[in-house]
Parts: structure tokens; sequence; C-alpha cells
């Protein structure tokens, strides 16, 4: 009853005054950042050059860690920085510990010091009820019972890791007593938060303070040793410690909530325009890298095209911090409690873009809280994205995993589908567009003329369905290259880039003896992203329309695309009115749903012959639509060579003329219990659509009628056009504007003009 009172209580509540100080700090240094490559040495001597690479990274993490800057804001209960008073953010450079040998080895294979892949999240429930003390002595219980001189290399970089997690900790206690005695006006606070250093992250927290400040300070560590790290689902292994302190009478419901923000906030500590980033990056040089990488492209690289600089730039503030909220338990059951409102409420009066937001809701969830998303989304920005469990649920299930496994899933660095704590994830992305384009042009790309597959041959004489078939065969040889090039690279990152002291977070690796790097994960998995459905779709039933229905040719369709439409404009016009998927359509939406279930059983098939690995699908783009886009030559659907693809499984621009609801309609007849890894929907309603009362129960009805037609993620970003285009005239109006970005959200101003205007063409289209 203290959940649902909560909850309909904080409707327009605001933040407390220190809170409101910390935003505004907060946003007043986001334009003033600098990222400060700290010197932080070597772990390199002749002592060293014996140890394993896996000794000498978990050395360069603790060294790291007993180094790095520390403190906390003014105003701030958590102690642990990514940004000082000085604005200078410091960055996640670790000291030398690869020599070049190893370097040049790993760079072999496409592989950095930095290789650590981000999107997982770690144990956090084994940090909270073992302390880093109970994991050291897992390692130390682990390494009396292995042989292998690989393994104990492994447990006892682990050891030294986590030792370094431990001086960290230490650091900041006694920085923070020797503060509170120069402080006399916070010096019971200051010592709160030292007391709470002193118990956590070493030993299992007691309150809800000292669970946060543990949580976060391991976030924090993982982070600045460049681990860029998902939290999983903070509401559950958080929640208990709230309920104590809150039955005990040791915190208000207020004080909690004043907490909960301030610990959302820290998440925020290090955004920076773009101006300001670009000054770090060699711009002409990774332009010349990223088109020689084009230049170069294999088979396996087909989806990881065409990009530029501009990409790097504009996720420049994304961090992976992902967390997920609600749902159910392992064993079915409502998780909806008062620190799930209480972390959603954080989200909504903050108004930024950290950590990123989702929830996961089923028949289950109250309505009290499905009104609370409702008004958070009405804040702008896409946030938070809608994850339905039922479907999700049943879509891992149809992969092997065990029901109440698949219950605890969260989410990684963007949207993908995992199960924190226990995942080792890679993924791959897989161009669908690009396999309909060389179905039609005899294996030969048409933005460079590179043969790119074996000539299918001449499409002139087939029908649909040999059509249909020779697109499958491509799309099979594109997933079969990814994933196989997933496998013969899955040991190669432990030459460079071992990961200990992530390695003691998650399920497995010490149990295994293996780091995270050699699969020692509990569970390993292989995603494969397809991009582009929406084009495909549309692409397919145009053809069987055009070509086969009214007898104009499939030979006539290659030659239009052949030459961007240029000496066939009134080919295009006729494609261009096909039916679509987006518009409720059953031609284009049954295509559509064809297409997705085809590629989804290609994967699974892909499972039957390897049992180290899952591979799951997912259907997506991230923010690389402009990107993906310039890879790929004109399509059947009329579009032209060069231009954006639509955004992950959203319909393509112009084709939802039954607005939001059509296109919701569309997306629902997928087949997304076969679709583990997820296929978000991106919608854009304008706020007058979703003012008021009346705005809230239309953002509810269409929360609820999403799940019960079996779609699975739905992201709603609430914005006008004519908003976008002032911000973009006058961004110091809007610093707090935000759009959605394929996996997170961002701020608006501090986007690229191009990525700026993008959002608007989508936004007046109806597609965010």
């Amino acid at each position: 009853m203290l959940t649902e009172a909560y909850s309909k209580s904080i409707t327009n509540s605001v933040p407390t005054p220190r809170v409101s100080k910390l935003i505004e700090s907060t946003h007043e240094r986001m334009r003033a950042i600098n990222t400060r490559f700290q010197d932080v040495g070597s772990v390199l001597n002749e002592e060293t050059r014996t140890f394993p690479t896996i000794k000498r990274k978990a050395l360069a993490e603790k060294q790291k860690l007993e180094r790095v800057p520390i403190g906390i804001w003014d105003g701030q209960v958590f102690a642990g920085c990514f940004t000082f008073e000085n604005n200078v953010m410091i960055s996640h450079e670790l000291p030398e510990f690869a020599f070049e040998e190893e370097k040049l080895e790993g760079e072999k294979y496409g592989f950095g010091i930095y290789s650590m892949f981000g999107h997982i999240a770690p144990n956090y429930p084994r940090l909270l009820s073992l302390g880093t003390s109970g994991i050291i002595e897992m390692a130390k219980s682990q390494l009396e019972k292995v042989s292998s001189q690989e393994s104990k290399d492994f447990l006892e970089a682990v050891i030294i890791s986590t030792e370094g997690l431990e001086a960290f900790a230490k650091r900041h206690e006694e920085f923070l007593r020797e503060k509170a005695e120069a402080c006399p006006e916070r010096r019971d606070e200051l010592l709160r938060t030292a007391d709470a250093l002193s118990i956590s992250p070493k030993y299992p927290p007691k309150t809800f303070l000292q669970a946060c400040q543990s949580m976060w300070l391991c976030h924090l560590a993982l982070q600045l040793t460049g681990n860029y790290l998902a939290i999983g689902r903070p509401d559950q292994f958080l929640y208990p410690f709230l309920k104590s302190d809150l039955d005990s009478g040791t915190l208000t419901v207020e004080e909690a909530q004043e907490i909960t923000d301030l610990y959302m906030l820290k998440f925020n500590e290090r955004a920076q325009d773009n101006e300001t980033a670009a000054k770090t990056m060699d711009l002409e040089s990774m332009k010349e890298n990223q088109e020689r990488k084009w230049r170069e492209r294999k088979l396996s690289d087909i989806g990881q095209q065409r990009y530029n600089p501009r990409d790097s730039i504009d996720a420049v503030n994304h961090w992976n911090q992902n967390i997920m909220l609600g749902g159910v338990d392992s064993q079915g059951n409502d998780a909806v409690n008062l620190l799930t409102v209480m972390m959603l409420e954080s989200f909504r009066r903050l108004r930024m873009t950290n950590p990123v937001t989702s929830v996961r809701v089923n028949t289950r969830t109250p309505d009290f809280f499905i009104r609370q998303v409702a008004e958070t989304l009405k804040t702008g920005g896409g946030l938070p994205c809608v994850y339905n469990d039922e479907i999700l649920i049943k879509a891992y299930e149809n992969f092997g995993f065990k029901a109440e496994d698949a219950r605890d899933f969260g989410n990684n660095g963007c949207w993908e589908v995992i199960l924190p704590g226990r995942t080792d994830f890679y993924f791959i992305k897989i161009n669908m567009l690009k396999c309909l384009e060389w179905t039609l042009n005899r294996g030969v790309c048409h933005v460079d003329g590179k043969q790119e597959i074996p000539d299918p041959g001449d499409p002139s004489d087939w029908d649909f369905e040999t059509l249909y078939s020779k697109f499958l065969d491509n799309l099979r040889l594109c997933c079969q290259t990814a994933t196989s090039h997933i496998f013969e690279t899955r040991l190669l990152r432990s030459i460079v880039a071992p990961t200990p002291l992530l390695s003691g977070l998650l399920d497995g690796p010490i149990e295994s003896g293996k780091d995270m790097t050699q699969m020692g994960a509990r569970d390993i998995v292989g995603g494969t992203i397809a991009e582009g459905i929406s084009h495909t779709a549309d692409s397919l039933t145009a053809i069987k329309r055009i070509a086969f229905d009214e007898g104009e040719g499939l030979g006539a369709i290659a030659q239009a695309i052949d030459t961007n439409f240029e000496t066939h404009p009134e080919l295009r016009v006729r494609l261009e009115s096909c039916p679509k998927y987006g518009a409720n359509n059953p031609e284009a939406d049954a295509m559509a749903a064809r297409v997705a279930k085809d590629y989804a059983l290609i994967v699974k098939g892909l499972n039957e012959k390897n049992d180290q690995m899952s591979f799951l699908p997912g259907i997506g783009t991230f923010s690389w639509y402009i990107a993906v886009g310039e890879g790929t030559g004109a399509s059947a659907d009329g579009r032209l060579l060069g231009e954006p693809v639509a955004s992950n499984c959203s319909p393509s621009a112009g084709a939802m003329t039954k607005g939001v609801t059509g296109a919701i309609q569309s997306f629902c007849k997928l087949c997304h219990d076969v679709l583990p890894l997820g296929s978000p929907i991106d919608v854009g309603m304008s706020s007058r659509h979703v003012s008021g009362e009346a705005g809230t129960g239309r953002l509810m009805g269409l929360i609820k009628s999403f799940c019960q037609m079996g779609g699975n993620l739905l992201t709603i970003s609430v914005a006008d056009a004519e908003i976008l285009r002032d911000a973009q005239a006058n961004p110091e109006r809007y610093r707090d504007l935000r759009v959605r970005m394929g996996g997170w959200s961002a701020y608006f101003t501090m986007l690229s003009k191009e990525q700026q205007s993008h959002h608007i063409r989508k936004s007046e289209a109806g597609a965010i």
C-alpha cells in the first residue's frame, strides 16, 4: 500500500533544494568539462616482465585505483567522482601493462588494451551479499582446488584487482574524515559516508546509504578502468536495504527519496558537448581510418559500415549506464516496489540522460506504476523504454533458457536484453537491406561497386519466391559469417584485454577459474542485430506488387535501382506508393513478419551446431541509422542511395500514415517471441497529444495495448518539431531537451547539426 500511495502522491513533486542545486551544478559543468588523461604510470618492469598479461592488467587496475583523484561534490552524500570542481573529467586510461608485441598481436584481430566490450552488467547482488572480502575469499578457496597455471594466474589477478577496489574505498574514507574536520557544517554527513565506506564495499552493507555507496564506488571503479557497464536491476537488489531502514525508522520516505535522487545524479557527472569532445579526438585520422575500414571491409563487417567521426562524437555522452526497473521476480510475481517508484521518480525529476532508464511491464504491473511511466514519458527524451515481460521471457525460453532465469532479464549498454550478472555478450550487426541489394545487383555494392558476395545470378527471369529464397541465402550467409567471426575471435580479447576486476563480479569466472575473456562467464551470448527490416519488407512488398502482380518485371526494377532511379523516376513513384509496414496494412505487415521470422529461424538454427555460445537474434540500428544508410544503395521501396534507414524496428519515414497506433499494430504482428535480444519500435508523439490527464490516459492505454498485442520493446519520444528547430537555433534555452538516440538519450543541443536536423525530420514524420 505504501508503494501505491507514494506513487500517486509524487505527480507534481519537486526535488529538495540540495538536489536542485546539484542539478544546476551538473548542467553548468557540462559545457566546461575537459578530459584529463592522467599520468597513471606503468606496471612494466623487470619483475613483471615474466608475469602473464592478466596479472599485469590486475596490477594496472589496482594502481589506477590507488592513484586516481578522489573526492565528493559539495552537497553530495556519495563519494567518488568522474568530474571534479575544476571541471576536469578523469579518463579510463590505465597504467601501461601490455608489451608492444602483445599489442601488435591483438591488433591483428582488431583488439586493443581497452577492448572490454561494455554491453553487460556485473553481479552487484554478489557484491552486496559478500563484499569484496567475500569475493577474495571465493578466489582464494578456488585457488586451492585448481591445478592449471592459467587458472591460478587468473584467480590471483582477481584478488589483486579486488584489493585495488578496497584501496579505492579506503582512500575515500580517509579523505572524508579529513574533510569532515575542515567542514564543520557538513561534519556529520561526511562522517556518515566515511563510516559507510569503512564497512562496504569490503563487507556487506547494512543500510540503504551504504548499499548505494558500495554499488556506486564499484561502478565508478569499473568505468575508470575501461569497463563501461550497465547496472542491471538496482530496484531489486537495493530495495531490501531501503525496506530495512524504513521498517526500523532509520529513514523516512522523504529522506530515502533524496538519497535516491542523489544516487541517480551521480551517473550524470560527465556530460560534455560535442565541440569540447571533438577537441580530444583526431577527427582526420578517425575519418581516414574509418574510410580505410570501409574499403577493406569483409563479409563479417556487413552492418559495421559506413561510419564517420560524427558517429563517435554524437555518442560521446553514452556511457552504457542502463538500469531496468519493475517487472517480475524469478517466481513470476510482480516486482514493483517502493524503490522502483523512487528511482523512476528521480529520473523524471532530474530531466537528465543518465542512467538510461527502462521499465518492465506485464499483466501483473499495477496501474499506478504504468501511470507513473506515462507521466515520466511526458517529460521527453524517449525514456523510460518499455519492455514487455511476457514476450521477452517467452523468447528466452524459446532459445533454451529456464523460465526462472529469463524472468531476471535486464538490458545492456543500449537496449539488448541480457541476463545481468552472468552474461558475457558479443554482438555483430547484419545489414538486412544489403542482403536484398546483393540479390538484385548480383552481389555487388551499389555504393562503390565492390563484389561483396559471390554472384547469385541474373534476377531478370526469377519469380518472387526465387528472389525471396536468394535473399534468404544471402541473409543466411551473413549470419553464418558473422557468428563464425564471433566464435573464432571469442578468446582473442584475452591477448591484451583480460578483465580480472569485472570477472570477479560475474557468475562463472571464479567458479570456472577462467577470466570472462576466456569464456568463463555462466552465459556466453553472441548476438546478431539485423538492420533495415522496414525498408527490406517494404522493398519486397513493392517488388511483389509492381514486378509480378502488375507485370513490370524484376529486371526493370533492378535497372532503376542501378541508376538510383535517375532514369526511372516514374517507377520510383509507383514503388513508393506501394503498401508500407507501419500503416497496419495486412500485405506489408505479413511481409515484415515473414522476414523477421525467417531471420530468427536462421539464427536459431546456428545454435544446433554449437554448445559453447548461445546465438540470439535481435533487430535494430542503435544510433547508426544515418551511417547504415550511407553504406547502402537505393532500395525498391523508393529510398535513394545513401539516405538514412529507419531507426531500430520502426517504420520508414512517411510510412506511418495511420499514426502511432497503426505503427504499433504493424509492429506487434512480428514474431517477437523468437527475438530474445529485442526489436525496439521508436515512435514520436506531439506534446499536445499527451497533455493533461487525457494525455496520461492515452499513454497508459498505448502501453497496455502494446503489451497485450505482443510487442516487446517500445520507446515513445514526446517532442515537437518546432521546439527542436528553435533549440537548434537557440541552444542556450534548451539545455535539458533530450532526444532518443536508438539505444539511449542525448541532449539535443549537444549533438552534431546533422544529427539534430535528422531528429527534426523524424519528428515531422512522426517516428523519432
